[in-house]
């Protein structure tokens, strides 16, 4: 009697020692297996195994090499659309990952198998989207749309090779997808492709000396006093509407307490070493203890910071004691103008008018160009950020250590010693130096 005929064949290969099957799947087209046995009896059984196997798989829609990026692209995006309900934070990102996705994944990997995309095939794919505006697909494009909160919006090409940071951020969303793809039972979290994107030359990030401080604060200390000045020589003061719709008439004009604002502003800067967004943020309420302290000696008087920024939870920090002096000016120039205490919930830097604050960039160039101080010796550009800086500049210098400040900086140790490798304490500078005695 005839043996009946196997849907599968086990066969051997010259370049290698154990024994393979193969098989035909309708609309998967032939697949080969290594049954990692030379033995015949044992591949025989193991082929069986890996052909129901991936029958049964190819029943269910995952079978792993023929699910193409694109689709599993469109699946990620359904489920991270689904996650991200109405958190708009996540939908950010959703509609970020799309139009990376859209625009560069997709074209290039198309309909590319998942698992067919190896580590070269990465390689390949990040040259192209490096030189894609410049020399590729986009070199030619003009204008960019997209939609913004349900608007088109229409920008203009800008033909420039991708940084590598920008790349990082992409990689991120193409890691999603592998991740995706995983979950949904594609290929195995061992097959995801690595890619080593290198390092870019990292410079120092602006801050200033101690020295330059000084003079800054100085030159913002004489641009307050010239306005005085002008006041006391006869020119009226101005009147202004408070955020009640109120007039309000002090004998500080507009420009005179903005400029005593943004003096501030640099003095809690450099105490605290709070990003501008955290600063922005600030309301009297995040300054735990400030009521209780400010009515005890200054050698006393002790405060926290709650911080909000980059994450919706508050991250608190310990400032420098120095910082309380320009919480207190604040507090006294809010009364002065507005005729009461300012309540928990209202922001610490206001305008004239009580409005929170939004930047400072217009008026803060403005003294940095008066103090000569807009670049460093390295000719790069400070801006509000080089006051976080030169924070963590001086708490090294001091023998902080980084696990310390990282945590008060509410950023990770890689970062501070990134970016301020290079700060040595004086004490251990010296040390190094040695003598002559």
């Amino acid at each position: 009697m005839d043996q009946p005929k196997l849907p599968y064949v086990v066969f051997s290969r010259v370049d290698s020692p154990s024994l393979w099957v193969r098989f035909s799947l309708p609309g998967q087209g032939q697949k080969r297996i290594c049954l990692k046995t030379p033995n015949e009896e044992d591949a025989k059984r193991r082929a069986e195994i890996e052909y129901q196997r991936a029958l049964w798989s190819a029943e269910q829609g995952t079978l792993p090499g023929r699910t193409s990026f694109d689709k599993v692209a469109r699946q990620y995006l359904e489920s991270a659309q689904l996650e991200a309900g109405s958190n708009p934070s996540k939908l950010s990102k959703v509609a970020a990952d799309l139009g990376v996705l859209d625009r560069y994944m997709v074209p290039f990997f198309g309909r590319s198998p998942i698992t067919a995309i190896s580590v070269p095939k990465l390689h390949s794919y990040m040259e192209w989207r490096r030189s894609y505006w410049t020399s590729g697909p986009g070199a030619k494009e003009t204008h960019i749309a997209y939609e913004r909160k349900g608007r088109r919006v229409i920008r203009p090409a800008q033909h420039i090779e991708a940084t590598l940071s920008t790349l990082r951020r992409e990689a991120v969303t193409m890691r999603s997808v592998f991740k995706h793809a995983v979950r949904l039972g594609y290929l195995k979290a061992s097959d995801i492709p690595k890619i080593d994107l290198v390092a870019e030359e990292r410079n120092k990030r602006p801050s200033f000396t101690d020295a330059e401080v000084a003079k800054l604060m100085q030159v913002a200390e004489q641009r307050m006093i010239d306005v005085l000045d002008i006041r006391k020589r006869g020119k009226q003061s101005n009147t202004w509407k408070g955020a009640d719709g109120r007039d309000i008439v002090s004998s500080v004009s507009r420009v005179g307490y903005e400029r005593m604002v943004l003096y501030c502003f640099i003095g809690i800067a450099l105490e605290t070493g709070m990003r501008p967004t955290e600063l922005f943020n600030l309301d009297w309420g995040h300054i735990v203890g400030f009521k209780e302290e400010r009515n005890k000696p200054i050698s006393q008087q002790r405060i926290r910071i709650l911080a909000y920024g980059k994450g919706k939870k508050p991250q608190q920090l310990v400032p420098n004691i120095e910082a309380f002096a320009s919480f207190i000016n604040l507090w006294e120039a809010f009364k002065t103008v507005h005729g009461r205490e300012p309540r928990d919930n209202e922001p610490v830097f206001v305008n004239a008018s009580g409005e929170r604050a939004q930047s400072y960039k217009k008026s803060l160039n403005a003294l940095l160009e008066a103090a000569k101080l807009k670049t460093d010796v390295f000719g790069q550009v400070r801006s509000a950020y080089s006051f976080r800086h030169t924070y963590a500049t001086r708490q090294l210098r001091k023998g902080t250590d980084v696990y310390t400040l990282a945590i008060n900086m509410r950023t990770s140790v890689r970062m501070i010693e990134m970016y301020y490798s290079d700060v040595v304490p004086e004490d251990l500078a010296k040390q190094l130096e040695g003598s002559y005695d």
